[in-house]
């Protein structure tokens, strides 16, 4: 009997850690501390995301090194592990000093969790620094398992595989609870909010992108507003997730604004707000920020249009306030709207999809346009994006097939010999309006040709 109840004892024990182990991220709800709130912290070109909830904090990576604090937590002194000085950054403002000087501000005295995205020094290069003031064993640290990419082949990224080194060996340090999230699913309830961690499965063409492939994505939800975390998603990870995500309502946006973010994923989510990390307006904003500024009718609002100044830390974070009185979320602190480039006019090509921008804005439906084979109508959808092969659209008050070509845009006329879901055909386009002659017969060059009900040439 002594036995049997030792027996029901180790696997009662067994049980209740099992039980923990998936309830870990919960924590309770306390009515006195009715807030919960995602900052979005100005740090340069880097990312930083601290969330509240009921007075617990998480962080969703740490910007990038700035320096290193003394013997404290190993590997902390990030000039030693990494031996790259040109990685750090030589401003505080746009690094993990940033971070740093805003938790303090909010009287941060322990992180409940951080989540490490990916191997990049502007997300993960300040985790030593915040491991040494705001991490104990209570503190979770989410990861993906380190994969070698076609980086790891560069001098220019030799550096990654050390700064995730870094960052696990300093969390080690201080106690954390290391969870490596790597092919699962992961989710877990904080406060008021529900995280799930997305694009954490192992890609088979895993050595053909950079570490941005690696990037961990955070859906939140709270009640019935979705926040995206995009982290560096790539154009060929968001369309892997655009229909399981759906419509959002705030995004922060990938890789800081480059062209990262597809067409498609886009024009699925439809975000109300798009936040972007970054410290500046390069050139290559011009053709996303168009398209979600004036196609997606979405604002868009920078980091670097807040506060100037570390001096005022209060304002150095753009605030995602939900749970608010009367409304379900409200954003605040953002500064100013940033406005797309209104003097950009042409073509733009973009995650294998081509829009046509006319004083900064896209063009939609039909257009007659210049291209390097000359001058031809082209339509764009509702979206701005440009459509190509077969398309049913309004003609003249009434609906007809058309073709575009499938490399250029261009509508084609005249004879052309095309594939269609029944093979390889005739079909006859007419000049004067491109759509396709269908159900009939008429007279081309002298000569009477008939048409079925699809528009096949009936030999």
């Amino acid at each position: 009997m002594n036995k049997l109840f030792l027996i029901f004892l180790l696997i009662n024990s067994i049980s209740n850690i099992i039980n923990i182990s998936f309830e870990e991220t919960k924590i309770p709800k306390d009515n006195s501390i009715n807030k919960t709130s995602i900052y979005f912290i100005k740090c340069g070109n880097s990312d930083s995301i601290l969330i509240e909830s009921n007075g617990h904090f998480g962080l969703v990576d740490s910007s990038r090194a700035y320096k290193y604090i003394e013997n404290e937590v190993e590997h902390v002194q990030i000039n030693k592990t990494i031996g790259e000085k040109n990685h750090w950054s030589k401003d505080p403002d746009k690094s993990v000093q940033a971070v740093i000087n805003y938790l303090n501000y909010l009287k941060v005295d322990k992180l409940d969790f951080i989540l490490a995205t990916h191997a990049h020094n502007d997300h993960i290069g300040g985790i030593p620094a915040i491991a040494y003031y705001f991490v104990n064993e209570s503190t979770k640290y989410y990861y993906r398992e380190y994969r070698k990419t076609k980086e790891d082949t560069t001098k220019i990224s030799l550096a990654n595989y050390k700064y995730y080194i870094a960052a696990v060996h300093s969390m080690q340090k201080k106690g954390a609870q290391l969870i490596d999230v790597t092919n699962q699913n992961f989710k877990f309830d904080f406060g008021e909010l529900n995280l799930e961690l997305l694009n954490t499965d192992i890609d088979p063409d895993e050595l053909k992108y950079g570490e941005n492939q690696n990037a961990i994505v955070t859906l939140i939800k709270f009640r019935h507003t979705k926040i995206l975390l995009a982290s560096d998603m790539i154009s060929k990870d968001d369309k892997k997730l655009k229909d399981y995500v759906g419509k959002i309502d705030v995004l922060k946006l990938a890789h800081h604004g480059k062209s990262e973010s597809s067409y498609d994923f886009l024009s699925v989510t439809k975000p109300k707000y798009t936040i972007v990390f970054n410290d500046n307006i390069p050139t290559y904003l011009n053709q996303i920020i168009n398209y979600i500024k004036f196609s997606l009718n979405s604002k868009i609002y920078i980091t670097e249009y807040i506060s100037k100044s570390s001096e005022s830390v209060e304002n150095s974070a753009i605030k995602l306030n939900l749970n608010t009185e009367g409304v379900e979320y409200e954003l605040i602190n953002t500064g100013e709207e940033l406005e797309p480039n209104s003097s950009v006019n042409g073509w733009l090509s973009w995650c294998d999809k081509k829009t046509y921008l006319e004083s900064g804005i896209t063009v939609k439906e039909w257009k007659y346009l210049e291209w390097t084979g000359g001058k031809d109508w082209f339509y764009f959808n509702q979206d701005g994006i440009m459509l190509t092969g077969w398309q049913e659209l309004e003609w003249a008050g009434g609906k007809n097939i058309f073709y575009f070509d499938l490399n250029n845009g261009n509508m084609l006329t005249g004879w052309q010999q095309l594939e269609w879901i029944g093979g390889v055909n005739w079909f006859y386009f007419y000049p004067s309006s491109g759509y396709m002659a269908q159900n009939c017969c008429i007279t081309i060059d002298g000569k009477n040709y008939c048409f079925d009900e699809n528009g096949c040439l009936i030999e």
